[in-house]
């Protein structure tokens, strides 16, 4: 019993320390990171590998979405029609 919790909770480590968030650009680039802030004019980000790395931004007019690591969904590209 004591090595089936233990495999769960290496499982459950293993799970939180590779999840992550998605930055889709525009041009269908994904780029896999954790953001770190949405601001109004630029995405501020670090890469999930190197968290005590340097923080990255990309103008937030060339992303099309992030997908976070909880499954939530922020869209920034609207069809506009008229």
């Amino acid at each position: 019993m004591k090595q089936l919790l233990a495999l769960f909770a290496m499982l459950l480590c293993s799970n939180l320390l590779f999840s992550q968030d998605q930055i889709i650009k525009t041009n269908g680039q994904v780029i896999k990171a954790k953001v770190i802030e949405v601001g109004t004019i630029e995405i501020k980000y670090k890469l999930p590998d190197n968290i005590d790395g340097p923080m990255y931004a990309i103008d937030k007019n060339m992303v099309s979405k992030i997908i976070f690591e909880n499954g939530h969904v922020d869209n920034f590209i609207t069809d506009i029609k008229d």
